[in-house]
């Protein structure tokens, strides 16, 4: 029992190559978890049925403990009910080493559940213990889980600090099984550090130790990840070769779910190829030649992923490889199944998560619904008092009349009132025009503008300034910043798209046609620069910003049935996206594409536009570009 709550939840790996993450890097991959549901589900059965038996001792600890880690795969808020029970046990008992356990498991649970303050205290409080009982393998499993929650924060510093602590006691033990999770681990910290050969490195290592104490599962795992590793090195054939060697395995396991996500990691890699190759032959039997033939073989591998996708009910792959299959469509040129397809990773995405313009909608009807109600009430309780009432006829009949009337017109007035606040909310939601066009039941809208400015606005560093500081305040600088933004945009006729935590999106040039679209970006983000300049929390701290720009086609549309948005996809969106990510903090960074449609536009302000050269930059997916800064 010691053994199992030992566990480290590591090793996890992607489903994707790097630049598209289906969820955060250490959550538990959906294969990993369902073939550990599979063995953890027998077990919680066999404990829950000896539970009602036992006493209060330490052997019910353990057997509450067994139960809260196996529920960690299964339903996390019931593993923490289990915790809790065998904490309190425990203390009562005064048994340290159960006490230890017990926290280790909650910092488990926890962590399961995305609470990572719980997940660090009850971690931090099992390793205290477990390094008093000089208890190495707890301490050892305590380290590691630290560091995956430091890495679930993205605070990759600190999680490869307690990974090195882990993998130095797991070496000096000789338990390889915890050897070979630290290094994968440390694998994914270099990873995102864009150290490749250094994460290639230690997953090597880990692979040979899998492979040596002959765990299938383990080994298919890191096979897949030395795949994602290979595809961001565009290094397309290894990756490949990786890849079926990794789906053969899961095969062989008949890990449904393993199979799947392999499958998708394979459709992607194929799509990477016809991107990035733009037609030159890879010399290598697993690589078509040709950006047609790699197209196909990208539309065939993640078709099939999605059916197994969608098969096991696993939801978060069918949104990710259903986006992906998207973009292999709007490639090729068939933008009628990108459509479809993203139609149908938006849908997939609105089943999962609630959004807030329909938790607004579902406020005014519940609001709307108690006023009647209370209305109703009102008349009812009045007609009950006229009917006590002494008087004669007429005047009975005359004083209902005219509470009757009163409340119907009452009842009026605020419907009228309500549908004005929907068709605000409506308005607030959706582009004029766009909602007009709904309105008129047009359904699905989806148009091709062939130019636009589409700009992405940043605050730099602002999830670590955000991650001490009391959550009103971190909303209220959202509001403050967001709210300038939206003036700004209405001021140079610019649409705003969403906003993505402290990411700001907007465009020119859609739904309206405009020919100055460029121009009027510029303008925006010249404003916004000059504005934002010296920007500062209450308590001083700065807060900068990056903005990137591009132009080109799209394609914009309205998707979803209840939960309406208004989205737009297509080359110069993601071309802004990393224009933004790869700028500097203060600066507008854009195109040479964009730089060309300004000034082939006059500049209509008192002070020309400069450009200033940044040269030719490497860019993620685009390879070498020539940027800009603009002041």
């Amino acid at each position: 029992m010691s053994k199992s709550v030992c566990f480290i939840l590591s090793n996890c790996p992607y489903l994707g190559r790097k630049r598209f993450f289906l969820s955060a890097v250490v959550c538990v991959l959906f294969s990993t978890v369902s073939f550990a549901q599979k063995q953890a589900q027998p077990r919680v059965d066999s404990l829950t049925n000896e539970l009602p038996q036992a006493k209060d001792d330490t052997n019910k600890v353990i057997l509450l403990n067994g139960l809260s880690y196996s529920y960690n795969v299964i339903n996390t808020d019931s593993g923490i009910i289990c915790g809790e029970a065998a904490l309190d046990l425990a203390t009562r008992l005064g048994w340290k080493k159960g006490i230890a356990m017990s926290n280790s498991n909650l910092g488990i649970n926890y962590l399961g559940k995305a609470d990572y303050p719980s997940a660090l205290d009850h971690c931090f409080k099992a390793l205290t213990l477990n390094e008093e009982l000089n208890d190495k393998p707890g301490v050892a499993s305590n380290l590691g889980n630290i560091g995956l929650v430091y890495q679930n924060r993205s605070d990759y510093a600190k999680a490869l600090e307690y990974y090195q602590k882990a993998l130095k006691i797991n070496e000096a033990l000789n338990n390889e099984k915890g050897i070979a999770q630290n290094l994968g681990n440390i694998s994914t910290i270099y990873e995102h550090k864009d150290d490749y050969d250094r994460a290639l490195e230690y997953l090597l290592k880990a692979l040979r130790i899998n492979e040596s104490l002959g765990n299938n599962k383990s080994i298919a795992i890191n096979l897949g990840n030395i795949g994602n590793l290979y595809a961001s090195q565009k290094k397309y054939a290894k990756a490949l070769a990786y890849d079926f060697r990794a789906l053969r395995i899961d095969q062989a396991l008949g890990d449904k779910n393993g199979v799947a996500v392999n499958l998708g990691n394979i459709g992607e890699t194929y799509y990477f190829i016809a991107q990035y190759t733009k037609g030159n032959i890879i010399s290598d039997s697993l690589v078509p030649a040709g950006p047609y033939a790699n197209l196909h073989k990208s539309v065939y591998y993640l078709n099939m992923s999605i059916a197994a996708c969608r098969e096991l009910g696993f939801l978060k792959g069918v949104i990710k490889f259903n986006k992906t299959l998207s973009k292999v469509y709007a490639l090729s040129g068939n933008y009628k199944a990108a459509l479809e397809a993203y139609m149908q990773y938006s849908n997939t995405k609105d089943s999962i998560f609630s959004t807030e313009n329909n938790t607004r909608l579902k406020q005014i009807e519940n609001q709307r619904d108690l006023a009647l109600k209370n209305i109703d009430i009102r008349l009812k309780n009045k007609e009950i008092q006229l009917a006590k009432l002494s008087i004669d006829k007429k005047r009975n009949e005359r004083v209902y009349f005219v509470i009757g009337m009163i409340g119907l017109v009452l009842v009026i007035i605020f419907i009228g009132r309500e549908r004005k606040k929907s068709e605000s909310l409506l308005l607030n939601i959706l582009p004029g025009k766009i909602a007009q066009r709904l309105k008129k039941k047009e359904h699905p809208i989806a148009d091709h503008f062939q130019n636009a400015s589409i700009m992405f606005i940043d605050m730099a560093g602002f999830t670590q300034f955000s991650e001490d500081r009391d959550p009103k305040e971190t909303v209220s600088i959202l509001n403050e910043v967001f709210t300038l933004f939206d003036a700004l945009a209405e001021k140079h006729g610019l649409e705003k798209i969403k906003t993505i935590g402290d990411c700001y999106m907007a465009v020119a040039g859609l739904p309206e046609p405009r020919e100055d679209h460029a121009a009027a970006t510029a303008a925006m983000a010249l404003e916004i620069k000059e504005t934002m300049k010296g920007f500062a929390a209450k308590d001083g701290t700065e807060i900068h910003f990056r903005i990137g720009l591009d132009c080109g086609s799209v394609v914009a549309g309205v998707i979803g049935k209840k939960k309406f948005i208004y989205d737009l996809w297509g080359d110069a969106v993601n071309t802004a996206s990393r224009m933004e990510s790869t700028g500097k903090e203060g600066e507008i960074h854009c195109t040479d594409n964009f730089k060309n449609e300004v000034e082939a536009f006059p500049f209509e302000r008192d002070s020309k536009i400069s450009f200033i050269s940044r040269g030719w930059i490497e860019v993620k997916s685009k390879g070498h570009m020539k940027t800009w800064f603009i002041s």
